[in-house]
């Protein structure tokens, strides 16, 4: 008795944000799409991330560039992001990526229940050439009522990050909620949202206002549904099916046994390898290639695109100025799944906040972006025999801002005492004793950090000199709004580890995200696109949603080039 088989066109294995964009511009092209899902949800890393974009030239770029008093042009994208790419750029990549990021974005806005919005948000190296604040985007809020059916299956949000199951819209957004008790704005927009909130908790269990990832996911999965996409649940690829020269299908592991699907080419959009820990430990730079991933990752990103595609052939690219896109996070004590992770977002970046290795001295600028102070800790951690990072603040930061998992006043912190995560202490001395920190060279360390911040300067990282770092600073904070000197006690310590959104390491491919061979010839059929495809930019991150416009660019390349290729038969 032979195997059961299905027949498509396009085959997409994953469904996250790169993965819904393939199949739609496939569809919208006219060939029939299969979605296969590892897991018993869809949504992928997308749903569980903060849903932005970075497309440069895009039309909401132009709607803002007077809000934000500057141009963006592609002669400055272009000329960013040879500088971001450094050695590692391939021209090639960059001009598809400019060419088709707008294109991809017309096409979503067009064609299905996709919306964008636009605000001014600094790139992540905001005072290098080229560099802009009007590329990034964000999905505009869905209401999770229209998923009908298909609401089930969305996968949720990062409990850790919502606040009593409600999430952020935005950074905007998160700022009103943290001065709403000095704003009367502020506050009339926080009491509208929770009020409004509270009462879908009570019709209906759960907010029925999606935001970030979510609202992209939910967007895409209910324009792929009206369109005729299939999207199999439960359902992992197992192996990719080579005939000749070219990939015709997959074998996927379904809820009813082995299934065969037949098809004219296959993306892979599955995520990654940042849990595959063979992988980690052959591409990883020390100490976190040893290291236990701290990570609000999916559990099933585990490399099955990269294994499978070398299996029929393909060729990893290892060539990258960085394995992943960095993210500091710790961990709650005894939650060993990634809903105890929480992504440091947003405490590190305000006055009042140091971070330290366990040696007592700060290693980099704790308001840049994400990425770059996980690619200095982890530099740090490896010439300085760590293997963690300590973020501190004193009281009125931590009343003001929280830190970590630990809400800001007046939202109670003594079960994260009790549970370790949280260390607290009178003064900088008995902290530095409750983390095992060296406490005299902490005392020196922050004696001279507040001497400068005290004059708004930071002579030794120059925090709060870019205009990224001083947009997430506070703004009533003068002359610097990253900076203060850390004051009055008790201080508060969390532990702090290099975790990571997603590799930049991944499956070689060309311009058209087509998969290449170990002769760097194109795998017929085979496409490789989002984390599973090598990083676009060479291993860099130029901005926010630096991940998903390129992810969902190629994918769009991707599922464009499928169609010509079957249309030319």
């Amino acid at each position: 008795m032979t195997d059961p088989s299905r027949t498509c066109d396009l085959l997409v294995i994953g469904t996250g944000g790169a993965a819904f964009t393939a199949a739609l511009a496939a569809r919208d092209r006219g060939l029939s799409v299969i979605m296969a899902e590892k897991a018993p949800v869809f949504g992928g890393t997308t749903a569980t991330s903060g849903g932005g974009l970075w497309v440069p030239g895009t039309h909401h770029s132009k709607s803002i560039e007077a809000q934000a008093g500057e141009t963006d042009d592609r002669a400055r994208a272009q000329r960013y992001l040879e500088i971001e790419s450094g050695q590692h750029l391939d021209p090639a990549k960059i001009e598809a990526f400019l060419d088709d990021g707008p294109r991809m974005i017309d096409f979503l806005e067009s064609k299905t229940h996709v919306r964008f919005m636009a605000m001014p948000f600094p790139d992540y190296h905001s005072e290098q050439e080229g560099a802009s604040s009007v590329r990034s985007l964000f999905t505009v809020p869905y209401d999770l009522r229209n998923l009908g059916p298909l609401a089930d299956k969305l996968k949720r949000e990062l409990p850790q990050t919502s606040f009593m199951g409600m999430t952020m819209r935005s950074g905007a957004e998160v700022k009103l909620f943290f001065s709403a008790t000095r704003s009367w704005t502020a506050f009339k927009h926080v009491a509208k949202r929770m009020s409004g909130h509270a009462v879908q908790l009570l019709r209906y269990g759960q907010s029925q206002q999606l935001t970030t990832g979510r609202a992209l996911i939910a967007r895409l999965a209910q324009s792929a549904h009206e369109a005729g996409v299939e999207i199999l649940l439960a359902s992992p690829a197992t192996a990719l099916i080579r005939e000749g020269e070219a990939v015709t299908g997959a074998m996927l592991d379904t809820p009813e046994g082995p299934l065969r699907i037949n098809a004219g080419a296959v993306v892979l959009a599955a995520g990654g390898y940042a849990r595959d820990p063979n992988r980690r430990a052959a591409e990883h730079p020390a100490p976190v290639n040893t290291q236990p991933l701290v990570a609000p990752l999916p559990t099933g990103n585990t490399g099955d695109a990269a294994n499978m595609a070398e299996a029929v052939g393909a060729r990893f690219q290892s060539n990258a100025a960085n394995a992943a896109a960095w993210m500091p996070v710790s961990k709650l004590p005894g939650v060993e799944d990634f809903t105890g992770v929480w992504p440091h977002l947003v405490d590190r970046y305000k006055p009042g906040f140091v971070m330290v290795l366990p040696d007592g001295r700060r290693f980099a600028n704790e308001s840049a972006s994400y990425h770059d102070l996980g690619r200095e800790m982890i530099a740090a951690m490896s010439d300085r025999g760590a293997d963690h990072a300590w973020l501190i603040g004193d009281a009125r930061a931590v009343r003001q801002w929280g830190i970590g998992h630990v809400k800001p006043w007046p939202m109670p912190m003594g079960r994260h005492v009790q549970s370790g995560y949280l260390l607290m202490a009178k003064t900088l001395e008995a902290l530095a004793g409750k983390a095992g920190i060296d406490a005299v060279a902490l005392a020196n360390e922050i004696a001279t950090f507040n001497a400068h911040a005290a004059k708004g300067d930071d002579p030794a990282f120059h925090r709060g000199r870019a205009p990224y770092d001083r947009y997430h600073g506070d703004a009533t904070q003068t002359p610097n709004p990253s900076l203060r000197p850390l004051g009055q006690g008790p201080f508060y310590a969390v532990r702090v580890y290099a975790g990571e959104i997603g590799n930049f390491k991944g499956i070689a491919t060309d311009e058209n995200a087509q998969v290449l061979d170990t002769s760097d010839r194109a795998i017929p059929g085979l496409y490789a696109v989002g984390n599973d495809m090598a990083n676009a930019f060479g291993g860099a991150y130029p901005g926010g949603g630096g991940t998903l416009g390129p992810g969902m660019t190629f994918a769009y390349r991707a599922a464009n080039h499928a169609a010509d290729r079957a249309r030319a038969g």
